[in-house]
């Protein structure tokens, strides 16, 4: 087996790779990570267990599936980020003895932890608290204030509470046990959300620990006739993407200035380069959004009729606040110097009060290309809307209506939908798609004839038809049977049988397959292009077969899983591994 160029790699360890929170750290880790050109991520999920009936099919399932935990010891990361929420508290003994002796010379950090003594970045979460509750009682003047509350065992919940009621407590208003009710931070939430509302039936402002928990609160009061925002304020945590596509959108707490996979990325790769570990807070803010409108910016006079070049930048930090958070390379286009360009040009007809057929056409086409290149990405419709909204307003009111202008500004909202609508058709196609897809490839690798061919073979052949651009299969010489007691689980050779490089199927000659189960990330044949994977455990049952690895995606974050699952039903099934 053959070694590529050295490249540093962290691992990233997560609870759960499914939520929205894990999405959320996770793509802030890779576009701050793609600065580096010398460091890879890999990202190691299992599954939130607190489960011991080994009766229950869902603990079983689980803790097979955390096996994939194995490989943060078997890999030897050269940097380990740590966030695995809950677990932290329910798996305590078993994590201080793997990261404090087995793993402790590795430079680490640990993202949202009450470890003592161990280098972590956590919120700031007094801030965007604090905020959000002043808000609420000085501007909008209201005293009956709930909180939908998470898990005890996990440490935001619990330091969220205690914020939210000095808040309430420092401006004079209540919080008792009747205030409060705990749920379990995911969206099934509705059975807590009918408690706390039977509780309150007066209440003005409801406080959901995160984001997901926000989803079963507004299914209950939809079930009510209550509207979040109109009836109810309403507002939660970590301000995911999510938040933004709600129904009514969201008002959510999130990072400030940078974010906890920023901070992260940025304190584990001090420590690799020999400085020591050091703990920080990530200040927090509430974003305003259609459940709890609230607006930091407003746009003055001066600001508007100068049309200073940081003052037209921070509009586009206000309107696409994700930009700041995201990762771009040289090829893509610039686009706070485009939508600056655009602005400083309307802004400019405040003072002229005109604006030429061809200065409207060319901005016209600098529109176009703003959204063509992905511009919505980095907001949420509701947000970008009601920041045009507010821009088009002042400069109506500062410089006189202006038809073209106007025009201007509705091509701009116009786009936005166009973009939303977009993304969604082709989300969708993708999952009809993947589904296809994985369909064909398991028709294929069913034997309808007395041929020698095994199971094996056959999906390897059929590997592309998963439709991943950069992935690999890796298979165990022997299956190996789950032993929850046995250190060594993972055998030390893995056979590397097919890998994809953009799109293009490379099986590997049985005398190259195998190689240490450690190295797996850094073999020669893997895409050269991709630095960025996570690895599926496939098992069925308790028999473990081996790993599929694919670069990291939205896309793959949903469905690897799956594809995992029934390559391994498809081996489990052969009669070569019974």
């Amino acid at each position: 087996m053959r070694s590529v160029k050295k490249k540093r790699i962290i691992g990233l360890v997560i609870e759960n790779l499914f939520t929205e929170f894990a999405q959320e750290v996770i793509q802030n880790v890779i576009s701050t990570s793609r600065l580096n050109q010398d460091v890879n991520i890999v990202i190691v999920s299992g599954k939130y267990d607190p489960g011991t009936d080994l009766s229950d099919h869902q603990h079983r399932y689980k803790r097979v599936y955390n096996s994939v935990y194995k490989l943060e010891e078997l890999c030897g990361f050269d940097g380990l980020i740590i966030s695995l929420g809950s677990m932290e508290n329910i798996k305590r003994e078993i994590i201080q003895k793997r990261y404090f002796e087995k793993l402790k010379d590795t430079p680490k950090v640990f993202v949202v932890s009450d470890l003592e003594d161990q280098p972590s970045v956590n919120y700031d979460n007094s801030t965007g608290i604090d905020e959000a509750v002043d808000c609420l009682v000085n501007a909008y003047g209201l005293s009956r204030f709930a909180m939908l509350g998470g898990r005890d065992d996990n440490v935001d919940a619990r330091v969220r509470k205690v914020l939210y009621a000095k808040a309430l407590k420092r401006n004079s208003i209540d919080f008792t046990d009747d205030n409060y009710v705990s749920a379990d931070m995911s969206t099934e939430t509705q059975e807590q959300a009918r408690e706390l509302l039977d509780k309150n039936p007066d209440v003005q402002a409801i406080f959901c620990v995160n984001d997901a928990s926000a989803v079963g609160l507004f299914d209950v009061m939809a079930g009510r006739g209550l509207v979040p925002g109109k009836d109810i304020m309403v507002f939660g945590f970590d301000n995911t993407t999510a938040a933004g596509r709600m129904t009514p959108t969201l008002a959510s707490i999130g990072a400030s200035e940078v974010t906890l996979g920023q901070k992260a990325v940025e304190e584990v790769l001090s420590q690799m380069n020999g400085n020591p570990p050091k703990s920080m807070l990530v200040p927090t803010r509430i974003y305003g959004r259609e459940s709890f409108e609230y607006e930091m910016y407003e746009y003055t006079t001066m600001e508007l009729l100068t049309a200073d070049e940081s003052f037209v930048y921070r509009m586009f930090d206000d309107c696409f606040y994700r930009y700041r958070y995201e990762f771009r390379d040289r090829e893509s286009v610039n686009l706070p110097r485009l939508f600056a360009e655009i602005m400083t040009r309307i802004l400019k007809t405040l003072k002229s009060k005109y604006l030429s057929m061809e200065d409207y056409n060319e901005l016209c086409k600098l529109i176009d290309i703003f959204f063509d290149n992905g511009a919505m990405d980095f907001t949420d419709a509701s947000k970008f809307t009601k920041s045009v909204e507010q821009l088009q307003n002042a400069v109506n009111y500062h410089g006189g209506y202006n038809r073209n202008v106007n025009r201007l500004f509705a091509r701009m909202k116009d786009r936005a939908i166009i973009a939303l609508a977009e993304n969604k058709l082709r989300a969708s196609d993708r999952l009809i798609t993947g589904r296809q897809k994985i369909q064909n490839m398991m028709v294929e690798t069913v034997s309808y004839t007395d041929d020698a061919e095994d199971t094996l073979n056959r999906i390897v052949r059929n590997f592309d038809k998963l439709g991943l651009m950069n992935s690999a299969l890796f298979i165990f010489g022997s299956p190996v049977a789950y032993d929850a007691d046995k250190d060594d689980l993972i055998p030390q050779y893995i056979d590397l049988k097919c890998v994809m490089k953009s799109g293009e199927l490379y099986v590997i000659p049985k005398e190259r397959q195998q190689g240490l189960t450690g190295e797996m990330f850094k073999r020669v044949e893997l895409s050269p292009k991709c630095s960025e994977y996570v690895p599926f455990p496939i098992f069925y049952k308790e028999t473990i077969f081996g790993f599929l690895v694919c670069e990291y995606s939205d896309e793959i974050a949903n469905s690897g899983e799956y594809f995992a699952d029934q390559l391994a039903r498809t081996l489990y099934m052969n009669e070569n591994y019974r």
